[in-house]
């Protein structure tokens, strides 16, 4: 009689597990391939991937990338929150060029059928930028996301001979805040604008934050652009 209790409870256990993994979003990371010629080690040859499950290759996300730009450095997966009982996962990855700039490439996924879908647009940030998961209720159940990037004008810099406005100098930033949509089923792009005030580039500040000192114009803008 215990033999079969210990059996009973031993196949609930593992069923238990089999039924969580899907929830818990139990998925493996792989970094891209860089240049093994290259000594940096900072020239990613192939894109990162997010793969499910513990082993396998067949169910992955990779990240969009083409020929000029290869987002495979510094991967990374974050829970974010829930969708229809889902984790919700932010990933990431950098592309880099072995100079003082790097570009990094946003999924924020969930999985459909059995495969890793991308809620987000086109998402991309420079190392020269701030970004934020925001919980507002009053505008989605799920998580906001708020980027801001900086806008750097060449030729402006070049008419003055590179001396005002350096790359690593003040700049004003570009805001985008993207908020999930119902009826789409995916995140969409509700606010869009440009800093009135410039602020201090990353040579000059310990960290970058745009988002939240934008926050009251942010806010005012998603009520302004509020469809019921």
């Amino acid at each position: 009689m215990r033999r079969t209790m210990r059996l009973y409870w031993f196949i609930g256990v593992v069923l238990a597990n089999v039924c969580v993994i899907p929830f818990l979003g139990q998925y493996r990371v792989m970094p891209g391939k860089t240049d093994p010629a290259n000594t940096a080690d900072c020239l990613p040859q192939t894109p990162a991937r997010i793969c499910l499950g513990a082993t396998g290759t067949e169910h992955c996300y990779a990240l969009p990338s083409d020929n000029d730009f290869i987002f495979g450095l510094e991967s990374r997966a974050i829970p974010v929150g829930q969708l229809d009982g889902l984790e919700l996962t932010l990933f990431t990855a950098t592309y880099s060029g072995c100079g003082s700039g790097t570009v990094t490439k946003f999924a924020l996924l969930t999985v459909r059928n059995g495969e890793f879908v991308n809620l987000l647009p086109s998402v991309e940030l420079s190392n020269q930028s701030d970004y934020k998961f925001w919980s507002l209720p009053e505008f989605s159940s799920l998580p906001v996301l708020v980027t801001a990037d900086y806008i750097w004008n060449h030729e402006d810099i070049k008419k003055s001979n590179f001396i005002e406005e350096t790359h690593s100098a003040p700049h004003r930033y570009r805001v985008n805040a993207y908020v999930y949509d119902d009826k789409s089923s995916r995140y969409l792009l509700k606010v869009h604008f440009d800093t009135a005030k410039m602020y201090s580039g990353v040579q000059d500040a310990e960290e970058i934050n745009i988002v939240d000192a934008e926050k009251t114009v942010i806010l005012a803008k998603l009520k302004q652009n509020r469809t019921y």
